[in-house]
């Protein structure tokens, strides 16, 4: 690679970059709330709740972030009537996996491997005034440990869900839905 062709590729890639900043950087905040996650693990007979913190933005280019913990949901969303659907993508689904996997970790020694294998966000309820009202989500997994018992090594698998109510909806700037 020549040093001209070398400088095209990180103009090419300097634009791009750029690129990707004007489209998030037009975006203007519709609304923002402070939002309580509440958290149920369920492993069998085990439940464990943890209530969390969480604060949702809702931009003009119909994209969303939710804020729970150190994870940033992200996706897109639509309001008709009297919910808001959401649609994860990649980035979001990876988040809400991590934040339940982290949830589960936390719970278990560190042998113990603890893995998301499906996730889903439920659309959100709105009031007649456009206030959301609550919603779910639900991520599935798995943790696993191998043992060693008499010299024999098995591993031992539990499914689990994180089920999370999302609730308690306070706009902090913008116009409700």
């Amino acid at each position: 690679m020549t040093i001209r062709s070398r400088g095209v590729l990180y103009m090419v890639a300097g634009l791009a970059g750029l690129i990707g900043q004007v489209a998030a950087y037009g975006a203007d905040t519709n609304a923002a709330y402070d939002v309580t996650a509440i958290q149920l693990l369920s492993a069998g007979k085990a439940k464990v709740v943890q209530t969390n913190a969480a604060t949702a933005v809702f931009l003009s280019d119909g994209t969303f972030i939710v804020t729970i913990q150190t994870d940033e949901v992200t996706g897109s969303y639509t309001a008709k009537g009297s919910s808001v659907k959401l649609n994860l993508d990649a980035n979001g689904t990876t988040a809400l996996e991590s934040n339940a996997v982290d949830f589960g970790q936390s719970l278990v020694p560190t042998n113990v491997t603890v893995i998301a294998t499906s996730a889903k966000f439920s659309s959100i309820k709105l009031t007649k005034a456009g206030a959301p009202v609550s919603t779910k989500d639900s991520v599935k997994g798995k943790a696993s440990e191998t043992l060693t018992v008499k010299g024999k090594t098995k591993t031992v698998k539990k499914s689990f869900t994180v089920s999370t109510l999302w609730t308690d909806w306070t706009l902090t700037s913008g116009t409700n839905f």
